[in-house]
């Protein structure tokens, strides 16, 4: 009896310690405020390039591993909450990816994912007219009638600037720089070049070139939201 009294104490133990370490690992956010404007500008840049890596690749379990880890750094999500976010957002990129029209569809993931956003930082933007603007922003780089060279690009930045401004809450002009500077990353991404440079893929991206722009637009974002 005393035995089994001994080895029903030590699972409870057992189930106490495990519970206190999913708390600590999974559930307990990191330290910091729980804001949108509180991030590190290199961090991101980083993170991003790797997810337009894994993207493009169509290297689905690497996208989702770096957008967990992302929106960890972006937002100060427990990782609980950054799986939660990413599954939404990965699974609309991932629909996104593989359509043709009817683009539509992926909304639902993307306004859950800013809801979540939204709920964690206390901000106050609509998560349906920013799930919206980023929509519109990837539908530009790829319809036809936004152009092409400088025209596309002009069409694109304005559905990015507008992305921001909804996000953060602020005035489109205070914002443009970072999307301007972030679309021009996205527009030598996709044009690439045939090189030998070690630089490039083999399909001829310019990652470094790439990487540069994306670390000035993230500096010129984080400018622009600091309090």
């Amino acid at each position: 009896m005393a035995a089994a009294r001994g080895g029903r104490g030590r699972t409870v133990i057992v189930v106490v310690v495990l519970a206190a370490i999913y708390w600590a690992v999974a559930v307990r956010a990191p330290s910091g405020p729980r804001s949108m404007r509180a991030f590190n500008p290199d961090k991101l840049a980083d993170l991003e390039v790797g997810m337009w890596q894994a993207y493009y690749a169509k290297e689905k379990f690497r996208l989702f591993r770096l957008l967990v880890v992302m929106l960890r750094e972006q937002y100060h999500y427990s990782w609980q909450t950054a799986v939660r976010a990413a599954y939404h957002l990965a699974r609309a990129a991932s629909t996104f990816g593989d359509a043709t029209d009817n683009y539509d569809r992926v909304l639902p993931d993307l306004e859950a994912g800013y809801a979540i956003a939204r709920d964690w930082t206390g901000a106050s933007f609509d998560p349906r007219s920013v799930a919206r603007a980023e929509l519109g922003w990837w539908v530009a780089r790829r319809d036809p009638a936004s152009g092409t060279g400088a025209q596309k690009n002009r069409t694109v930045t304005a559905r990015m600037t507008e992305l921001y401004s909804l996000l953060y809450d602020l005035p489109e002009a205070r914002v443009a720089e970072a999307a301007r500077l972030r679309v021009d990353a996205a527009d030598l991404r996709d044009r690439g070049v045939d090189s030998a440079d070690f630089d490039r893929d083999k399909k001829g991206v310019d990652w470094k070139g790439v990487s540069w722009i994306l670390h000035e637009s993230y500096r010129a974002l984080h400018l622009a939201v600091a309090d």
